[in-house]
């Protein structure tokens, strides 16, 4: 019983660890990617921006755009007010002979209104007008219709189980219990202050009840769209927080982005291999055409051209060290050049002159002596001849 217990035990306990793995794996796969732990480089952005992927707080957009409103509704509420009382009053006056027909209807009912509607549509426009401004400086004037396309991963049920269990919908969620919260605060505060007045109201003419409401409605709306406000703004760092978890790369991304731009560097470094041969080639190709080769002996050596009637100055057409100066050495004995050892020399010219270029004018003398001494041999060699 003893081992058939320890047995079972280990099976279950197994059991639970791998299911605990698999639960784990499920919720990284749903909150979160812990491979993305790179910052987003400036061409992802722009990659994400041309998208549409830009951060956006509507909460922002709206609490800015209450908040106008009810300030300009401060100013301009009581025109409106009085535009609707004074229309009101002018409904109610129409006697039954002036109106016999629909038209008449028209313009007696809705004639006196007209001052109201053109406050109302005021209101409006203002509004959606700022709330545009809001938006385009939140996005940086973007256009796009990118985001109004059709997703087929918007159907998928994995993704829409990363969105219910987001981190957005927590903050969605608290967000929506806060505003409530805070309305509900806001609003029990101004009616209770204000308690007395209200009840005021009903020994009150129209108009002095009319006023007092007035009054306690912009106290309402006010305090109610600066609490709004200060949600919105968490709201807003919150939108640019996930924004830049949603862009951040991996580091195989980050990789590949650079391999994009700069290029594959195996490939470039292919490339400078082979521009490498074909610098080398051409080089060994101007040693039989030197004048002189001047060696360490073994570990430098510098060919050196010299033409009288075209150079005005000895040119270094080659050089190297050790493998490619032992090289250099073997093209010029296969060719006949000449080979002079002069390891100071070789040196000073290996590290002062670069292909191509005449050497210093500081080593003219020391070249002019192994040249004349190397003109010479040739004069005793053609004079033997």
């Amino acid at each position: 019983m003893g081992r058939t217990d320890i047995t079972d035990g280990l099976q279950v306990g197994t059991i639970s660890q791998s299911v605990t793995i698999k639960i784990a794996k499920i919720n990284l796969q749903l909150f979160a990617d812990p491979d993305k732990t790179e910052k987003a480089t400036p061409r992802k952005r722009q990659k994400a921006r041309e998208e549409g992927q830009v951060p956006v707080s509507r909460e922002f957009i709206s609490g800015l755009g209450f908040l106008f409103v009810s300030t300009l509704f401060l100013f301009t509420g009581k025109q409106l007010l009085n535009a609707l009382m004074n229309g009101t009053i002018s409904t109610f006056e129409i006697s039954d002979v002036e109106i016999r027909t629909f038209e008449d209807f028209l313009i007696y009912g809705v004639k006196p209104f007209t001052p109201a509607f053109l406050s109302l549509s005021f209101l409006v426009l203002s509004a959606a007008l700022f709330s545009l401004i809001i938006g385009l400086l939140q996005t940086r004037f973007l256009f796009t219709l990118k985001p109004l396309k059709f997703d087929f991963n918007r159907l998928n049920p994995i993704s829409g189980l990363k969105r219910m269990f987001s981190l957005r919908s927590l903050f969605e969620l608290a967000k929506a219990i806060a505003k409530l919260l805070i309305v509900g605060f806001v609003g029990y505060s101004v009616i209770k202050g204000n308690f007395q007045k209200i009840m005021i109201t009903a020994d009150s003419s129209l108009i002095d009840g009319a006023l007092l409401i007035w009054g306690t409605f912009t106290e309402l709306i006010i305090k109610c769209s600066i609490a709004l406000l200060v949600v919105s703004i968490g709201d807003y760092y919150f939108s640019r927080y996930e924004y830049e978890q949603s862009i951040k790369m991996t580091k195989q991304e980050v990789k590949e982005e650079f391999k994009e731009i700069e290029g594959n560097p195996e490939i470039k470094r292919r490339q400078r291999q082979i521009m490498m041969q074909y610098a080398m080639h051409r080089m060994m190709q101007e040693v039989p055409e030197a004048s002189v080769v001047i060696t360490n002996p073994t570990h430098f050596a510098c060919a050196l051209r010299y033409d009288p009637e075209k150079d005005f100055a000895p040119v270094l057409v080659a050089k190297g060290v050790d493998r490619v100066a032992l090289r250099i050495i073997d093209i010029a004995r296969e060719n006949d050049v000449p080979i002079v050892r002069n390891p100071k020399l070789a040196r000073e010219i290996y590290y002062t002159t670069e292909l191509g270029d005449v050497i210093p004018e500081k080593l003219y003398k020391a070249v002019a002596e192994v040249l004349a001494y190397v003109f010479t041999l040739r004069e005793k060699r053609e004079t033997l001849k």
